[in-house]
């Protein structure tokens, strides 16, 4: 018997539970069946934001192998077709292998969550997604989700103190003008930013998983981790004093550390706390804030900076903190608009670690959030925000420069197409998603894979591609409309 309960992420911040129920629980096997649901057309979060919601789905399952039950909600008019098919398409390649609609049919007695009778492309958008995951499902169930070798941090630390931190809402430019109960009023500002993060390297077609400091500390099933990955980016104000030591011993080893949003200044006690900033090289921080709880598509497109950073000959604007680094073995590669330090390298042993003395999440969605009314989904506000620009991205691929012989999994030719990986004993399963409002043509993809495909098969056309392969790499082209799964035949 499998049990588990539905994760509806809405409180704050949405999307990010904690840890202790979203991933230790089935750690432990306080429940062995994880479930949620992609209910992220009714908040101000990024569509994108599916993945994030699978690759914690993962992380808490890898311990047991444990099934992922995921709800793709198909209620029209808020839910739109494309984002539905996107869905349906993106939970199957997340690694998904029970999908429920919840809803399908028409009003019955329910005044929301369902599929209204105008809406035939969203019947039409269930029909065919569940067709094409029957042809698919040979490679899906049974197969295993390609790993990464870059990770971001769940830091249980952050989570717990950010959560239980007593903030002034009168000191948050948004919700002192608010007129409501802010008795669910916390800072998000560390766990949010490890987001934007996240999505910045999933939109530039790096492979991430989410990991957490227990990982770190004590490895899965009493396997070490750390030497999974080459480079691993951590956010948030506190930080596990014994993990904080293990990413040292991992970064003089080699690894390229990235720490943000608050440098793990504190322990989890809430206690100053010198180990993460010891291995960045900073002798000391200051912080300071003015924005405490940001959500990506309503309050943050309309935040002003806090200060500017220069880095590499450009500036970019930095939201919500500011944080002054007193560097001690560091260098100083970036400054604010005083001059003083604001992002610093240090080389370490064989490893480096870099730290920038703000938020470059919030920084990235800031670069691609439309400033526009959240209304709860539909045809007319729904978007995918991704910032293409230089700027946007320079700031949090630091890291990822380090890395210039780093083999990426999949990359696609156009912008805006986000794939993923399940090998199979039978094949390779690839599922693409077209992010951009409209369809791409002639999307050429480069996947890894450790045989020459016999064939290859896009789903949605129903038809052989043309695939090459040579040094690792099997190379195909496709026109991509919203989402599409190819076939690698071994």
């Amino acid at each position: 018997m499998l049990t588990g309960a539905n994760y509806s992420p809405h409180p704050p911040p949405q999307y990010y539970g904690p840890i202790y129920q979203w991933i230790d629980i089935f750690k432990f096997r306080g429940m062995s069946a994880y479930w949620t649901e992609d209910y992220i057309f009714s908040v101000p979060e990024p569509p994108q934001m599916i993945g994030w919601m699978l690759a914690t789905a993962r992380s808490a399952v890898k311990y047991h192998n444990l099934p992922i039950h995921f709800y793709v909600m198909p209620h029209a008019p808020g839910q739109t077709a494309a984002y539905l098919r996107r869905g349906m398409v993106y939970a199957i390649g997340g690694g998904a292998t029970q999908i429920d609609n919840f809803w399908v049919a028409p009003a019955e007695n329910f005044t929301e969550n369902f599929v209204a009778w105008a809406y035939e492309d969203s019947f039409k958008a269930i029909a065919e997604s569940i067709y094409d995951s029957g042809e698919v499902e040979h490679l899906a169930v049974g197969g295993t989700y390609r790993p990464a070798r870059v990770a971001v941090v769940l830091s249980k630390a952050t989570d717990f103190n950010e959560r239980n931190l007593k903030v002034n809402p009168q000191d948050d430019p948004f919700a002192s003008r608010a007129q409501m109960d802010h008795s669910l009023f916390q800072q998000t500002l560390g766990r949010k930013d490890i987001q934007g993060v996240w999505m910045s390297l999933r939109n530039a077609q790096y492979g991430v998983e989410l990991i957490t400091e227990d990982d770190i500390n004590f490895g899965v099933n009493g396997k070490d981790i750390l030497s999974n990955y080459d480079v691993i980016y951590f956010a948030g104000e506190w930080v596990e004093d014994h993990a904080a030591a293990k990413l040292g011993e991992w970064v003089k080893a080699g690894g390229v550390l990235y720490a943000c949003a608050g440098l793990g200044r504190l322990n989890q006690y809430n206690q100053p706390e010198q180990s993460l900033l010891d291995v960045l090289g900073l002798k000391s921080v200051t912080i300071e804030k003015n924005a405490y709880h940001i959500r990506p598509l309503l309050e943050l497109p309309l935040l002003k900076p806090i200060d500017s950073i220069t880095l590499g000959g450009s500036t970019i604007p930095a939201f919500a903190m500011k944080q002054v680094l007193t560097p001690g073995s560091a260098e100083v590669i970036g400054q604010w608009s005083d001059g003083s330090a604001a992002v610093t390298v240090n080389r370490i042993g064989d490893g480096v670690a870099y730290a920038v003395g703000t938020l470059p999440g919030h920084g990235y969605l800031h670069a691609a959030a439309a400033v526009s009314p959240w209304a709860r989904g539909g045809r007319h506000t729904s978007y995918s925000p991704m910032a293409h620009g230089e700027d946007g991205n320079k700031l949090i691929h630091l890291a990822m420069a380090e890395m210039s012989d780093f083999q990426r999994q999949i990359i696609a030719s156009h912008t805006g197409v986000e794939g993923q990986i399940i090998d199979n004993k039978a094949g390779t399963l690839v599922t693409l998603i077209n992010w951009n409002a409209e369809p791409v043509k002639d999307v050429t993809l480069q996947v890894r894979v450790p045989f020459a495909p016999s064939s290859a098969r896009s789903v949605k056309g129903q038809q052989a591609v043309d695939v090459s392969y040579a040094d690792g790499v099997a190379t195909f082209t496709v026109d991509l409309d919203v989402a599409d799964y190819v076939i690698l035949k071994k």
